[in-house]
């Protein structure tokens, strides 16, 4: 069987520990300003590739 390689943290880069999962990471890992970053700077990423298309 084969095993799947460690979820990484979009944020700090790290890899999840096997016993916990992303979203239990971000949680008490990360601040919400940290996340709110995240979506915020992968929003505007997304809108700067819409409008060069």
């Amino acid at each position: 069987m084969a095993s799947r390689p460690p979820a990484r943290c979009p944020l700090c880069k790290e890899d999840v520990r096997p016993d916990q999962r992303l979203v239990d990471h971000l949680a008490e890992e990360h601040t919400k300003r940290e996340l709110a970053r995240e979506v915020v700077s992968e929003h505007e990423a997304k809108r700067v590739g819409d409008v060069s298309e």
